[in-house]
């Protein structure tokens, strides 16, 4: 899905693969999920003081995440 997201990059496992959240309040083994995704600063803000929020470029990644977590909400309903 990440894949197919025009315009973006994506890292799967990257720089923060088993991160605080998925330790902490993951437990697969118990049926208990976590997912932590992390997006870079320019995919909605300007990155440098005085950081202004940039709605037409947030706008752009929008669609991607309402996929992810539609995504997300199929597969645990089907759990």
């Amino acid at each position: 899905m990440c894949a197919a997201a025009d315009g973006f990059t994506w890292v799967h496992n990257g720089r923060f693969k088993g991160g605080y959240t998925t330790r902490v309040y993951g437990d697969p083994a118990n049926d208990v999920h976590a997912v932590q995704m992390e997006q870079s600063q320019i995919t909605y803000m300007v990155e440098q003081p005085p950081f202004d929020y940039l709605l037409e470029r947030a706008e752009l990644v929008r669609p991607t995440l309402r996929a992810l977590l539609a995504a997300m909400l199929a597969w645990a309903t089907a759990q």
